[in-house]
């Protein structure tokens, strides 16, 4: 399918997700309220329009790439900024790519696959098929994958064997889990796992990002510079510095990010801002 008739076809997706998605909707706009204090009501539904639309091209177009050869899927991406890869490795230090939470999010780890040995983690799908399917879309170009149960010993010894390990750190897995640091002004539960990860493996962490450029027609995956200081061996200033980076890339592209997770699930006074 042309990528313009697809992309079509996810506006029209998006629009009708909007107005009949309300569950999803409501958390969009208590995130962008949160986040974006400044911004007026209508510019906070602008937004979270134009995200629900990066949601539903990202869908289309993954739904595509999960299958496309090697040579199709460089040929729909733009990677920036792999001197900085290159760089660490020549400092003699592993890498850990902290990946910003963007719809399109899997694509940069299938792309950075395709050009030097990575794992990653993943959780167990209800579905055994789904599951299976999923393993195959992020390993066929030589990309491992650790099921999170199996803790971080398998990582840990990935990167000192050289794999880049692409990884999370936005999203909110509970208290007895995370610790809390600042994400635009607001309390966050972050895990502490990525300074624990690059202490033990002598890595640095660079943030990656996602995103889709509409004037091209193609997905930027750009790595930026080692966050410096991490780790800094204190769980809260490495998750400090892990949001305020995520901070700065959301910045560059709001509408990129997964708005519809629940960032504050977990505050330290128990209270759902999501009710």
């Amino acid at each position: 399918m042309p990528v313009r008739v697809r992309h079509s076809i996810a506006a029209l997706i998006a629009k009708i997700a909007w107005k009949m998605n309300h569950k999803r909707r409501n958390i969009v706009l208590i995130n962008l309220q949160h986040c974006f204090p400044d911004k007026t009501d209508q510019e906070r539904i602008t937004l979270g329009k134009k995200h629900f639309q990066c949601m539903a091209r990202s869908m289309l177009d993954q739904g595509q790439i999960w299958f496309l050869s090697k040579q199709s899927i460089t040929r729909q991406v733009i990677v920036t900024g792999w001197e900085n890869i290159e760089q660490t490795r020549s400092e003699g230090k592993n890498i850990i790519l902290n990946a910003i939470h963007n719809p399109a999010l899997d694509l940069g780890g299938i792309v950075i696959s395709t050009r030097a040995a990575t794992v990653g983690f993943y959780k167990k799908a209800s579905s055994p098929a789904l599951e299976k399917w999923m393993i195959r879309g992020r390993t066929r170009f030589g990309g491992r994958l650790i099921e999170r149960s199996e803790g971080l010993r398998p990582a840990i010894r990935a990167l000192r064997e050289g794999s880049i390990l692409y990884t999370l750190s936005d999203e909110d897995h509970g208290p007895n889990h995370s610790v809390y640091a600042p994400f635009f002004n607001r309390p966050k539960a972050t895990l502490p796992i990525v300074g624990r990860l690059a202490k033990a493996a002598n890595a640095k962490v660079l943030p990656i990002a996602t995103w889709y450029d509409s004037t091209r027609e193609k997905y930027i995956v750009r790595v930026f510079p080692p966050i410096q200081g991490l780790p800094s061996g204190n769980p809260e200033t490495d998750a400090l510095l892990l949001n305020q980076s995520m901070e700065q890339l959301i910045e560059i592209e709001p509408a990129e990010f997964m708005w519809t997770m629940k960032l504050f699930k977990t505050q330290p006074d128990g209270k759902n801002i999501y009710t």
